[in-house]
């Protein structure tokens, strides 16, 4: 999402910016509504396009990417899109060798094992550089909605891929990753600044090509914090219990969230019942609706255009009420 003093200029005028006057606060005649994972496998054109190539080569590639992207706002009358990439690409451009393996997803197949294992890791001064396909994409991206949504860029947070490049691959306990906390506190310190300065400049340069929302998975300890961090938009996953979110971050953040993903399996008439009450307790204003994190590979596409359209007419009689 771009922020009001840094939006970058040459792009056509935005048709629909429902998304970005709820991130900032202001009225909007119903509550806005995008999928985390939108751009995905459960959409047949999307394996079809996919099916080309390697999914790192296609994030590679700007024009790969701005269709995949574009997919989904075919499909639904979305109020965002979010780029098609990976936060895997950072540790790709720090020098790491990373695969996507059917059925098993990302995989390294040299870990972090060591402390002296940081020394094969580039400069971080040159990922944004290296990731100028990333910037490529969402400048072409941009060209091509031609103003009718807001364009979100995202990267991953510094321990996420800590924990990937340290683990060799996804894992359900970090354990890995959590032993060089405790044992190479100094190594786990260097690692995660070294992602930073890395990360920085590569989400500034994506507000410089389209930029700004958090989403902090299990991060229902710290939204105090959260909230006070500078940020216009604190998502939620679906754990955390709407009103109780917006009694402890206040008035002045809009919150995003936050459906549980697995309700969409439910039968079209329940995923409007259990949207109208999600809307009921976020309350009509300062509210991006969402899921509590991405769509899954197996959903339904008609499930989940009956959750955006359920959004809008919900938000929409919840305004005149």
């Amino acid at each position: 999402m771009e922020a009001k003093e840094s939006r970058p200029q040459g792009f056509p005028e935005l048709k629909n910016d429902t998304f970005l006057r709820a991130a900032w606060g202001e009225e909007t005649d119903y509550t806005p509504v995008w999928c985390m994972r939108q751009a995905g496998r459960y959409l047949p054109e999307f394996r079809e396009t996919r099916a080309a190539q390697d999914f790192f080569s296609t994030c590679r590639s700007p024009e790969a990417c701005c269709e995949l992207t574009l997919q989904p706002l075919r499909r639904f009358p979305l109020d965002a899109a979010i780029i098609f990439s990976d936060i895997l690409v950072v540790p790709q451009a720090l020098g790491m060798e990373v695969t996507m393996v059917p059925g098993k997803g990302p995989s390294f197949p040299e870990p972090l094992r060591e402390e002296r294992d940081l020394e094969r890791l580039q400069d971080p001064a040159t990922v944004a550089s290296e990731l100028g396909y990333v910037f490529q994409a969402i400048t072409l991206t941009r060209q091509r909605l031609a103003g009718r949504v807001p364009l979100i860029g995202f990267a991953g947070a510094p321990w996420t891929l800590m924990t990937y490049m340290v683990e060799g691959g996804g894992s359900s306990t970090m354990s890995q990753a959590k032993r060089w906390l405790y044992q190479r506190p100094q190594a786990s310190h260097q690692l995660l600044r070294i992602l930073t300065d890395a990360l920085v400049p590569y989400l500034v340069g994506q507000v410089a090509a389209g930029a700004q929302i958090i989403f902090a998975k299990d991060g229902h300890f710290a939204l105090e914090e959260l909230a006070q961090a500078g940020y216009e938009v604190v998502g939620l996953d679906w754990t955390v219990a709407p009103e109780k979110a917006r009694e402890r971050v206040g008035k002045t953040v809009t919150l995003q969230g936050n459906l549980d993903p697995c309700a969409l399996y439910a039968s079209e008439e329940e995923i409007g019942k259990l949207v109208q009450q999600m809307l009921n307790d976020f309350g009509p204003q300062r509210y991006i609706a969402n899921l509590g994190h991405g769509l899954y590979p197996d959903m339904d596409p008609e499930h989940v255009g009956a959750f955006v359209d359920a959004v809008h007419k919900h938000s929409r009689l919840l305004r005149q009420n």
